[in-house]
């Protein structure tokens, strides 16, 4: 799934055209989440802060497998945020993982990103480069119920391009005797 990073409702409106599962406003208050909510009923809104899912009935993104159990919430209602190491080992544990592939792409570089996710993750503003690109690949590959971006058109792309590798959804196009 892809969980696109928002700050508008611009950006929301894109990132529901782009394809987002599901989208994480940044700093949101309860009214603005009930109004994407009634504006894109197919697309599930995340907070970061657990009172305020609570408060508005959305899902809870925590910081680690502990914030995730300490929490209260049930796992249906919970992403828990990891590293790429410990996607399998969430899963396993019966939390849905999310890795955010704009700020571990910022680390894989040496960049550390600011506080809350995404960093500096582009050589031309709004398009990310390569890393955040294979990091969405490869969380996807190791079973991650979700990837964080502020890119969610070109993010999109590469989780369906995964999907389609590992055989779990079909090409959108087939040459070659492909099909």
């Amino acid at each position: 799934m892809l969980l696109a990073l928002v700050s508008s409702q611009t950006q929301v409106d894109a990132a529901a055209h782009a394809g987002a599962d599901l989208v994480e406003l940044v700093r949101a208050t309860q009214q603005e989440i009930i109004g994407i909510r009634e504006r894109y009923p197919d697309i599930t809104v995340c907070a970061a802060d657990v009172a305020m899912a609570r408060a508005a009935g959305t899902m809870a993104i925590c910081t680690g497998i502990v914030a995730a159990r300490a929490s209260g919430l049930p796992a249906a209602r919970l992403l828990v945020e990891v590293p790429l190491s410990l996607v399998p080992l969430a899963s396993r544990e019966g939390w849905a993982a999310v890795v955010d592939a704009d700020h571990a792409a910022a680390q894989a570089r040496g960049r550390s990103g600011p506080a809350g996710g995404s960093g500096a993750s582009s050589d031309v503003a709004g398009d990310p480069d390569s890393g955040v690109l294979a990091i969405a690949a490869i969380a996807s590959w190791l079973g991650a119920a979700a990837v964080r971006t502020r890119h969610p058109e070109p993010v999109r792309r590469a989780l369906d391009m995964t999907a389609s590798i590992r055989g779990l959804r079909p090409p959108a196009r087939a040459i070659r005797g492909l099909a």
